[in-house]
């Protein structure tokens, strides 16, 4: 497969995200062999570089996590071959190790580690400036601001790269690396090289005393690169004799170069920030009045400043700061407090053909969701479904009584409301509530009341019981009552999850409900993070790739009482999940472990995983099987899930409960984005009472509750449904169905 970044044109031009430039400055550079693991913004990457390895003869390949990746290109160069490797910013964290040690051993061919921050958070848990990972490493680093740059620092990172014997990190943010521009490419390299490793073990086995001579070798190395850095063709000044003079590296800089007359001011653009190019700097400084620097997240320019004793108008008196990126109209109203250029026009702008009035659009908040018959939804609300209790909205229930009719007779056949489960208080429905720290349990002097471990309903024990009516004294809501005939108390048990009061509610005012916050559930990396949101209220960390499962079991080895589950996604258990899986089975943490398992990493767009049977270059390869995996390190208790079968999901999950043991459950099926075929979309019928239960507790965005002339209308929109039928399956009523073709 071919991108168009194997055109052939050079001097000609190319439409390119960072991305893309990045992958195109690659290839002209004559790159031998390319890892990646997904991460945005930096995905885009190898997922060009992929595409073209083939037709352009080089090696590419997906790598479990960033550190094997970084490996994998680190032992190429060390062959005298040019590498790359890419990662998002958090994934730098993972490579570090190998890293931090790779300065010291050096290399033989070029290799550039090109990390993409996330400015902002758009699709991560932290902020973080790799510059200051530089200079903690002692490795060079390039600041791309533009694809254009990112195209030209890439082809000359090899160069710097092989110049001084060490990696070269290139440094992108989001909005250089998903931008698109007009970019100029050059011709292809051609290398010719004898690829062979150099056999000498005292260069690269890092024992101490190796180690301490080649620390003294880096520091030689960065004194040579510091000198590249001062004459770089990337730390450009446009000496326009201005009083003022605006430092800046990255997307900011050309921020701030749009919104000032460029002719006003002096420039110094910094692309080669480390070693930092102090006398280049102090040679601007010399020349102007003012300095003002323009940097996104921390003061890494600023403060370089300051060390040269330099007066520095930077975050704090911009008032900018160190958090999320920058915008045009951030940094245009961050240089109108000094006066330079005009406020942000909120409301006319003055063109040279036209007055153009610029409404502000009050737009409604859209924060991401799961897609349309996602499986983890499903597995989420089976998750849930767990611990389950009937609930009353009071502004649907007229207080007919029907329910306690239906309940009386379902349990004791007879119609008597004083032998339901459920009752009417001033015209609302109530029953028992399953709580989590339930005061009636508590309250029972004689131990006849407890609490379900794999549901949390309250049982009785009838022998126990001695109608005391302690319990009924304790319950908050008035939900428990006594059979005055057969002495005996009444308690909710959900008619085993099909309570008859819900079918026959004649105004749906009834809904059985899944409850979250009964059980804990540390979470992981990936499209599953957004269990945290509402309805679902499913997951309660998130920490890092991985750490899920090891969280789990310190809250286990800390005492925590609550049955504890570990999420986590197929990808993300290659990444990082195994040892943590090896650490509760060797350590006898009583974890159950949930992974995911959709067959694809699919927050970064869909690429393959080593359970997926094909590479990043799309050849068939082995299939690495997840269940073998868990048995192979000691889990005994190992159940595979439908997901889209929530009874019997829920039932398993309840198996669970009460299993002391580590275990594991895979939840199994497709993401549907990767399906050609679906079932038909569902529709909703007039049997629909607009319970709620489809939009307020499972939470499909294919299926919207619109209020229409006082009236709700639930309805299912035929062009995102993807014809999973959960939703089918959960309603109580029976009032969704397959559309009719």
């Amino acid at each position: 497969m071919s991108s168009k970044i194997t055109v052939n044109n050079p001097q000609g031009f190319l439409l390119l995200n960072g991305d893309e430039a990045v992958a195109r400055g690659a290839v002209e550079a004559d790159i031998k062999v390319a890892a990646a693991y997904p991460g945005t913004p930096s995905t885009e990457i190898l997922e060009t570089l992929a595409q073209t390895a083939k037709t352009m003869g080089f090696y590419a390949e997906w790598s479990v996590n960033e550190i094997v990746s970084t490996e994998v290109a680190a032992g190429a160069a060390m062959t005298g071959a040019r590498a790359l490797v890419s990662m998002k910013h958090v994934g730098l964290n993972v490579a570090s190790d190998a890293i931090m040690t790779l300065a010291y051993t050096g290399i033989e061919g070029g290799l550039v580690i090109v990390v993409c921050d996330d400015p902002a958070l758009h699709s991560s848990q932290n902020e973080q400036d790799t510059r200051y990972f530089a200079v903690h490493s002692k490795l060079p680093l390039l600041d791309a601001g533009n694809p254009q740059e990112a195209l030209n620092m890439t082809r000359k990172a090899f160069n710097i790269s092989e110049q001084l014997r060490i990696p070269v990190i290139l440094r992108l943010t989001t909005r250089v690396a998903h931008g698109k521009a007009k970019v100029q490419i050059g011709n292809f390299q051609k290398l010719d090289r004898n690829i062979a490793f150099d056999k000498n073990g005292s260069r690269w086995v890092m024992v101490p005393a190796n180690a301490m001579r080649q620390h003294r070798i880096l520091e030689e190395r960065l004194t040579v690169a510091k000198k590249t850095a001062e004459t770089s063709e990337f730390n450009k000044i446009e000496d326009n004799h201005s009083d003022i003079g605006i430092i800046g590296s990255g997307v900011g800089y050309y921020y701030a170069r749009s919104v000032l007359d460029t002719s006003k001011f002096s420039w110094l653009k910094l692309g080669f920030v480390y070693p930092f190019p102090s006398e280049l700097v102090k040679d601007f400084a010399s020349k102007v009045k003012q300095l003002i620097v323009i940097e996104e997240l921390r003061p890494f320019i600023e403060e370089n400043l300051q060390r040269l004793k330099l007066d520095v108008t930077g975050k704090n008196k911009l008032e900018l700061g160190e958090i999320g990126e920058y915008t045009p109209d951030r940094v245009r109203e961050a240089l109108s407090k000094l006066g330079l250029t005009e406020k942000n026009p909120n409301t006319t702008t003055h063109t040279t053909t036209a007055t153009v009035t610029a409404d502000i659009i009050d737009l409604p908040p859209r924060p991401p969701n799961m897609c349309p018959g996602c499986t983890h939804r499903a597995f989420y609300y089976a998750l849930n479904s767990v611990n389950q209790h009937i609930v009353c909205d009071s502004t649907k229930c007229i207080g007919c009584g029907i329910c306690e009719q239906k309940c009386s007779y379902e349990k004791e056949k007879v119609i008597d409301p004083s032998k339901a489960r459920i009752h009417v208080i001033n015209k609302t429905a109530t029953t028992c509530q399953a709580c989590i720290n339930a005061s009636c349990v508590s309250a029972c002097p004689n131990d006849a009341l407890s609490k379900s471990a794999k549901t949390g309903l309250i049982l009785i024990n009838e022998t126990k019981c001695k109608a005391c009516c302690s319990c009924i004294k304790a319950c908050q809501h008035n939900a428990i009552t006594l059979d005055g005939t057969k002495q005996k108390v009444l308690i909710c048990d959900t008619c085993q999850g099909n309570p008859a009061c819900v079918k026959h509610c004649p105004k749906h005012a009834l809904t059985l409900v899944g409850r979250s916050n009964d059980k804990i559930v540390t979470g992981d990396i990936g499209c599953y993070s957004l269990g945290v949101s509402p309805p679902l209220n499913s997951m309660q960390t998130c920490l890092c790739m991985g750490a899920g499962i090891s969280q789990a079991a310190g809250m286990i080895h800390a005492g925590v009482k609550d049955k504890v589950f570990a999420v986590l996604g197929d990808s993300t258990f290659f990444h990082a999940g195994i040892p943590g899986l090896i650490n509760i089975a060797y350590n006898k943490a009583n974890v159950c472990v949930i992974i995911l398992d959709n067959h694809i990493v699919a927050m970064t767009g869909h690429q393959p995983t080593p359970a997926s049977g094909r590479t990043a270059m799309g050849d068939k390869t082995k299939t690495v099987n997840i269940e073998e995996i868990t048995k192979s390190v000691g889990i005994n208790k190992i159940i595979t899930v439908d997901p889209y079968n929530i009874k019997a999901t829920t039932n398993t999950l309840r198996e669970t409960m009460t299993y002391n043991d580590p275990c594991v459950i895979i939840s199994k099926r497709p993401c549907p984005l990767l399906l050609t075929e679906h079932d038909s979309p569902r529709e909703i019928t007039n049997k629909c009472g607009n319970c709620g239960l489809c939009t307020t507790n499972f939470g499909c965005p294919a299926i919207t509750q619109t209020n229409n002339n006082n009236s709700n209308k639930t309805e299912i929109d035929p062009a995102l449904c993807n014809g999973c039928g959960v939703c089918e399956m959960i309603c109580p009523h029976e009032a969704i169905r397959r559309k009719p073709q």
